[in-house]
């Protein structure tokens, strides 16, 4: 992984939060990226609640908000370890959970950017030290997920399609198959799988197929959610880095988006 390094401890209700930047450059933008995400908890949150949370008065975030400032590192770190504390994506799918009586929602993350933004930076830091050079994604509902960790992590992202799209197309053996334009993915190549919801592993399956196909490695795999545990058996993989895990299957997933 190129870019920051951050050290991101996530659990319901909170998360810990240490950076290491590895360049100058590197802790610019990631102060950066703390500002674009205290912009978008501003639409939600008054200055009073951002300052209650952060400790930091309001006079100094409306000006980190308003552009006329940045925060120095170090309180770069307390406001994105704040926002996690008021908007955090597990507890939001939880209660997303509730609120659908079992239904699978993820949109609420998929197509929320301060949501996206948090959540790339967590797994940003589960694939530091994994040299990821492409990102794979299986189509549709995971492809706002693999947008923001494309943008996060600085690596270009291939979406694996059902059935071919050109006559060149390398397509999995698996059922349902998956496609990807030829000479995507190389010998070189450390991938990560992204998707937002693992319940059969039948996908999975044929995303390892692609790459196993293509010589490249899969060096991460990573979800929203992950249902149950029938997709271990199927995919042949042990482990997903996931999330919310369920461990009770049979929830109702919604449309794909």
């Amino acid at each position: 992984m190129c870019g920051f390094f951050i050290a991101l401890v996530a659990v319901l209700g909170g998360v810990g939060l240490v950076v290491v930047p590895s360049r100058r450059f590197d802790e610019a933008r990631f102060v950066l990226m703390v500002v674009e995400a205290l912009r978008l908890a501003k639409q939600r949150h008054s200055y009073r609640e951002l300052s209650r949370a952060t400790g930091i008065p309001a006079p100094h975030l409306s000006r980190y908000v308003t552009g006329r400032g940045l925060p120095s590192p170090e309180k770069a770190k307390v406001i994105l370890d704040a926002i996690w504390r008021l908007e955090n994506p597990r507890r939001v799918l939880a209660e997303r959970l509730a609120e659908t009586g079992g239904v699978l929602d993820t949109s609420v993350i998929l197509t929320d950017p301060l949501y996206l933004l948090l959540v790339s930076l967590h797994y940003a830091d589960k694939i530091r030290g994994k040299n990821i050079t492409r990102i794979l994604v299986p189509e549709a509902s995971g492809i706002p997920f693999a947008t923001a960790m494309s943008m996060v992590i600085e690596r270009p992202f291939t979406v694996a399609r059902r059935g071919p799209i050109t006559d060149s197309d390398v397509c999995s053996s698996t059922i349902p198959s998956f496609c990807i334009p030829r000479n995507t993915l190389s010998r070189t190549d450390n991938v990560l799988i992204v998707d937002d919801i693992v319940e059969t592993g039948k996908t999975l399956k044929a995303l390892r197929d692609l790459v196993e196909r293509s010589g490249a490695r899969i060096a991460h795999i990573a979800a929203i959610v992950v249902v149950g545990e029938e997709w271990v058996e199927i995919s042949g993989f042990r482990e997903v880095d996931a999330l919310v895990i369920l461990t009770k299957p049979g929830a109702r997933r919604v449309p794909s988006l």
